[in-house]
This record gives C-alpha cells, structure tokens and sequence, in this order.
C-alpha cells in the first residue's frame, strides 16, 4: 500500500517546473513542427473511419507519440530531441530539471492494467507487455479516476523520484471490451516484435491505435 501524501509531496518540489516544460515543448511543437503533425495526423485519420468523437479523444495520443517517440522524416531525431537542442530550452535550462526531462527521451508509449488505487490521484499500473509495476501520481486538470482492473493507455513520464506522471488523461478501454482488447494488442504485439520495445512502439504505435479505433467500433 503506498501512502498518497507522501508521493505527492515528492514530487510536488520538481512538478511545477518539470512538467510545465510540456506546454513549452508542446508549444514549440506547434511552432515549429505543426504543418508537419499535421500531415501526420492526416494520414493517421485517413486509415480510419467515421466516428469523430473517438478520433478526437485518440488524437492527442497521437500527438504525445508524435511528438515524444516518432522520429521526423528525414531526421534521426524526434521533435523532442530538437527541442532539447533548441535555443528556447538552453536559455532556460537548469542541471536539476535537465537530468529528470531529458530522461523522456527514452519514454514510450504504454498500456496499462490498474492494479491499484492508492489515492484519488495515484495508481498502482503493470504494464501490460512488460509486466512491471509502475507508481503514478496524476497532476492533470482533466482526469477521469479509474478503478481496479481497468485497461488503460498513455504517455507516462518518469519524475526523477521512481514514479511517473501521465501527458494527458489516460485513455479507458470500455469494461466489456476489455479482455477483448487486451488479447489483441498483446497478439499484435508478439507478432510485431523487434529488438526493443522502444522500437516497437516507434515503428508501430499508429497501427496499434488503429487496431483499438477498430475494436471499439464494434461496441
């Protein structure tokens, strides 16, 4: 059982600051790289279907794996990974908060079953593929509480003290077509299998959300 106060208030000294550094890589993305996402979330949209409400809500997951772990046409780097090398980051950047975000680079997506509610506003999830635990504390205006048991997925980012915070809200796999899903995306995921899961994500994430988007249309 972990104690809700003490994970929030462990993070709560580097939570401001580190991850407010989101609305400015967000930002930047934007900025710099949004005709791009764009054309992105263009072709992703295309692959699929008719109901605009579960696009909408799929999209900004879309965007975090864009953003986060996709790699830009022709560039080695991720939009995040030019970020940290831009001007606007280095003029600001500090040793402390430095260490925590550019442990981001190695992030990746994540599906997620609830293990544990340990307070309104940390989880206990294990990962659906690999099978580790992983303590999350959620700072997110917008966020609706699951219970156990719960499929989920997200962008979990580590905070520098073992636990981890989501980009946005998670995504809720409907109860009824939760062992459904699972089986799925776990099948997908051994017949795609790479050398890492880094790179499975990187290559395949799109298609993995497409494969959901299509599950749950048959609700």
């Amino acid at each position: 059982m972990f104690n809700e106060k003490n994970v929030i208030s462990m993070q709560e000294k580097l939570k401001d600051v580190v991850f407010d550094e989101l609305g400015e890589l967000f930002y930047y993305a934007d900025q710099y790289y949004g005709e791009y996402l764009l054309d992105l979330i263009d072709d992703f949209i295309e692959e699929k279907h008719q109901d605009d409400d579960l696009s909408s809500m799929m999209i900004p997951h879309f965007i975090s794996w864009a953003t986060l772990c996709h790699r830009v046409r022709n560039s080695n780097k991720t939009i995040f990974q030019h970020y940290l090398e831009s001007p606007e980051y280095k003029s600001r950047r500090r040793p402390k908060v430095h260490r925590i975000i550019s442990e981001w680079k190695y992030t990746m997506p994540g599906f997620y079953y609830v293990e544990e509610i340990a307070g309104e506003r940390v989880l206990v999830v294990t990962d659906v593929f690999q099978m580790k635990e992983k303590l999350v504390a959620v700072y997110n205006e917008i966020y609706h509480l699951p219970r156990e048991g719960d499929l989920i997925f997200g962008y979990l980012l580590p905070a520098g003290d073992g636990t981890y915070s989501p980009v946005i809200d998670f995504f809720h796999i409907p109860v009824n077509q939760k062992r459904d899903t699972a089986i799925k995306i776990i099948e997908f995921y051994n017949k795609k299998a790479v050398a890492t899961d880094h790179e499975f994500f990187e290559k395949n994430y799109p298609k993995l959300l497409s494969l959901i988007f299509r599950l749950l249309q048959k609700k």
